[in-house]
């Protein structure tokens, strides 16, 4: 509540000044005069509360029963809110600068208030209520602050203070006016010593530094309850949603009383919160739950959630449609993409050792690996997979490959905090195949342990396939998919789990692969190609080299990826949906899937070293120099809390299912490409930054290209999708401002980018001419934030962004969807699309496949809700 006292100054004094306003028409300079009034006002009221606040946070610092517990910044950086041992919270802000008459106030040896106003040289005592000193510090038996100044601006215009709450004031008979500089807190610095868990603070005065203890070991680590900026945001819940589950660390902590709203459940266990809202509202309810937290030194720490129950669904139209089944939805359902369809986060460490999973440390002795010495360790990295593998070959072109093969491994292979050189120049050109199920690559933190590739390798075909060189590790199953085990015989819509097929060889779990066609050569009929392009034909694909394009010489390929549930006769039930409709009569086959599962590779970083000016096709070097990992033919399988670092292309995950990749940064030297999803199903890519730093870049190839240096320019291809992708997720990615979503051509469908973030362009999607589309149908993009946007004059007719370019070899997409995007602006040309909603603002839900995942479940898991 404003200070009513200083309300009245202002209402006086702008009465005053109506009452000159008869007798002068100099209207300028008096409404110049009512502003500076109203702005010397909004000083003292700033001023005032910033110091009642700074008393208060000052003395509470001062009792000898409470400690700091808990420390955090204020998102101003001008100061710091304090958890105190008895569950209270203070805080503690720096002085700012006021033009306003404002008191200084201050504290002399002997703990006691004193102040001086701009017409004083010295300090003076703060008069009590009888005219005696004041005590800052505690003084009663149990070390209790007595008396708590709050200050004002009396009705006259002067500085006054209360020692009972405002029930009554004692005048310090100076008048809040001149407009002298003054200041918003009696603390002139305070500083967090995080190294030696101190806080300190200097007083107005500065005359002496007062320095805490923190005692930071206590406390409740609840993730997914912030958004980007750190602040904690309402949770909602909505309709029919079962609960939402929270990940957790807790330190020291003894006791948890749970304060929950009526009807509300709340469960903390050692890992994980759950929250289940009532059964059911008839209107929207917002609530707070509390949990008293107790340490083994009898701490307290109070934790507030605020949460939202709806008692409707809301949100886009398009959402609306899809959640109601309306037979007008355009959307599919993306909720299946990831590890184990997004339900459940991979196992950490522990539960993997505690499976049987045995720890390989490179350091020990019996491999060699040596960190940070500058030698290669590579040949300790062999030899532990050659202790874990039951075969070892060399194979391809001229055996340059190291293949190790074992099945069910369970074995994690640890490299300790350090960085090892698994690649130089005498290895280079070799590449790594780990193939193997239930296999962990760990490292002891991001920032800790490094792999790196200090010699780039060459592509076979240096000029003609400069992205080809081979990566420096893979883990891949070498079988490509076999001879066909049945043709599907009746057709399924798209959203199906079951189609009709009779199947040999496989049963409830085995992994199948729906084809089109064969593996090789799709469905070529013209009818069929034309079906899939419309609006569009493929006579109307210009191909630069004057060939037919892919798709007609290919045929339509489609790979979708799928577990068996159940079989029943010819019935076979997936765990997913079909994302494409079947028609019996096109040619679907189904295929054997040879895979490995349970593949991961976390905590740490892959360091190459890309090439400073990076030039899209400007070599072999720029375009696949520097390619550290790959994953192809897995199942389950997952990559997390990883950083790349000057990287040509960060991972490509091809011909897999149901695999994840998600917390990772990627940044140094700019590359080629970014994480993709290639020929493969259900893949999720989530929470990726690209902040890569390089030289922007125009359309073309070659050196006339470059253009500025810049940092954050992201990889030259975001993360997006390639081949015969399906089912696709790009979640909560933040790309570059000179780069954009790929989309590489050759038949990728069902794709959805998600909330992401970042530039918005042509050129970055890839592909050659021969193989456009580069997307086919389905690509969803869902509340993109655009940070940089750029059209084509030479393809966008009107400034219009267009999808299909009629004219040219390359950009060409099918209709797409788009709701929600905002950030910078962009004109769409909307008769190329299938959908267009909200441009311009974002839309609830702000993530579609949070939305989906929580509807097909009842909930949002919490490794999700982590990632937020």
């Amino acid at each position: 509540m404003k200070n009513r006292s200083i309300t009245y100054l202002l209402l006086f004094g702008i009465c005053s000044m109506l009452a000159i306003m008869q007798s002068c028409q100099k209207t300028d300079d008096l409404e110049a005069d009512i502003n500076s009034l109203k702005d010397r006002v909004a000083a003292l009221e700033k001023a005032t509360e910033g110091l009642n606040t700074s008393f208060a946070s000052l003395q509470a610092l001062m009792q000898k029963n409470k400690i700091i517990i808990g420390i955090t910044p204020t998102k101003d950086g001008l100061g710091y809110l304090l958890e105190l041992s008895d569950g209270t919270s203070i805080k503690v802000m720096e002085s700012e600068a006021v033009q306003a008459s404002v008191p200084e106030f201050s504290v002399d040896e002997e703990g006691y208030w004193i102040y001086k106003t701009s017409n004083d040289t010295d300090f003076k005592y703060l008069p009590g209520a009888d005219g005696e000193k004041v005590s800052a510090w505690p003084r009663d038996e149990a070390g209790n602050v007595v008396t708590t100044p709050l200050i004002n601006v009396s009705s006259s215009g002067y500085w006054q203070v209360s020692y009972d709450n405002g029930q009554t004031y004692t005048s310090l008979d100076t008048k809040a006016e001149g407009g002298s500089q003054g200041g918003t807190s009696i603390f002139n610095k305070v500083e967090y010593n995080e190294a030696n868990h101190t806080f300190s603070f200097t007083l107005a005065d500065g005359e002496k530094t007062y320095t805490f203890p923190v005692d930071d070991s206590f406390g409740l680590i609840i993730y997914g309850l912030n958004d980007a900026d750190g602040e904690q945001i309402v949770q909602i819940f909505a309709p029919n949603e079962s609960h939402k589950e929270y990940i957790v660390e807790q330190n020291d902590v003894q006791q948890a009383a749970i304060q929950a709203p009526k009807g509300w459940d709340v469960l903390l266990s050692e890992n994980l919160l759950t929250i289940t809202p009532q059964a059911t509202v008839v209107k929207d309810v917002e609530e707070t739950i509390k949990i008293v937290l107790t340490s083994s030194k009898n701490y307290i720490r109070i934790v507030s959630i605020e949460v939202k129950q709806l008692s409707n669904e809301s949100g886009a139209k398009a959402w609306l449609q899809f959640a109601n089944a309306d037979q007008q939805n355009v959307l599919l359902d993306f909720s299946y993409a990831g590890y184990k369809h997004g339900e459940i986060a991979p196992p950490e460490i522990e539960t993997l050792i505690a499976q049987g999973y045995k720890v390989y440390d490179v350091t020990d002795p019996k491999y060699g690996a040596i960190p940070n010495d500058g030698e290669s360790d590579r040949a300790a990295f062999m030899k532990v997979l050659e202790e874990i593998a039951s075969e070892t070959k060399q194979e391809d072109l001229n055996n340059m490959t190291d293949r190790y093969i074992k099945e069910n491994a369970k074995a994690i292979i640890y490299f300790p905090e350090g960085n090892y050189i698994l690649q130089d120049e005498a290895s280079k050109d070799r590449r790594i195949r780990i193939s193997m199920s239930d296999i962990v690559l760990k490292g002891a933190g991001r920032n800790k342990t490094t792999l790196e590739m200090t010699a780039a390798n060459n592509s076979p075909k240096p000029t003609e396939e400069m992205w080809n060189a081979p990566v420096m590790m893979e883990f891949k199953h070498n079988t490509g998919l076999g001879e066909s085990i049945g043709a599907v015989t009746e057709d399924a819509p798209i959203g199906s789990k079951t189609i009709t097929a009779s199947l040999t060889g496989v049963s409830a779990g085995s992994w199948v692969c729906l084809v089109l066609g064969t593996p090789k050569l799709g469905n070529t009929d013209d009818d069929v190609i034309n079906a899939e392009l419309s609006p569009y034909q493929w006579q109307d694909i210009k191909v630069q080299q004057g060939i037919t394009p892919n798709i007609k010489t290919n045929g339509i390929q489609i790979f979708e990826y799928h577990q068996i549930e159940k079989i029943s006769g010819n019935s076979v039930t997936f765990k997913e949906p079909i994302m494409h409709a079947i028609h019996k009569d096109w040619g679907w086959n189904v295929h054997k899937f040879a895979n490995y599962a349970h593949v991961g590779v976390e905590d740490l970083t892959f360091k190459g070293h890309a090439k400073e000016k990076f030039i899209h096709h400007g070599s072999d070097i720029d375009d696949g120099g520097f390619k550290l990992i790959d994953f192809v033919r897995l199942t389950n399988s997952w990559m997390r809390r990883v950083n790349f670092e000057s990287v040509s292309e960060a991972m490509s995950i091809t011909s897999s299912a149901n695999c994840s990749a998600y917390d990772i940064t990627i940044g140094g030297n700019r590359g080629h490409a970014s994480i993709r999803s290639q020929a493969s199903s259900r893949i999720f890519i989530g929470k990726v930054t690209e902040n890569s730093n390089g030289y922007t870049l125009r359309k073309g190839e070659g050196e006339n290209t470059l253009m500025e240096y810049k940092t954050n320019v992201g990889q030259y291809h975001a993360c997006g999708v390639s081949k015969q992708s399906m089912g696709a997720v790009i979640w909560n990615v933040r790309w570059g401002d000179d780069s954009c979503f790929e989309s590489h051509a050759t038949q990728p469908r069902a794709t959805l980018i998600d909330c992401c973030t970042g530039g918005f362009m042509h050129w970055r999607q890839g592909g050659d001419s021969a193989q456009m589309p580069n997307h086919m149908e389905n690509l969803t993009i869902w509340n993109f934030y655009a940070t940089n946007t750029q059209t084509d004059p030479d393809i966008d007719t009107g400034g219009k962004f267009t999808w299909w370019d009629g004219n040219g070899f390359w950009w060409k997409f099918m209709p797409p969807v788009i709701v929600g995007f905002h950030g910078r602006p962009l004109d769409f040309d909307d008769t190329q699309m299938k959908l267009l909603e909200s441009k311009g603002a974002a839309v609830k839900p702000y993530s579609l496949y949070e939305a989906q995942l929580r509807k097909r479940l009842g909930y949002v898991p919490s490794w999700l809700s982590s990632l937020k």
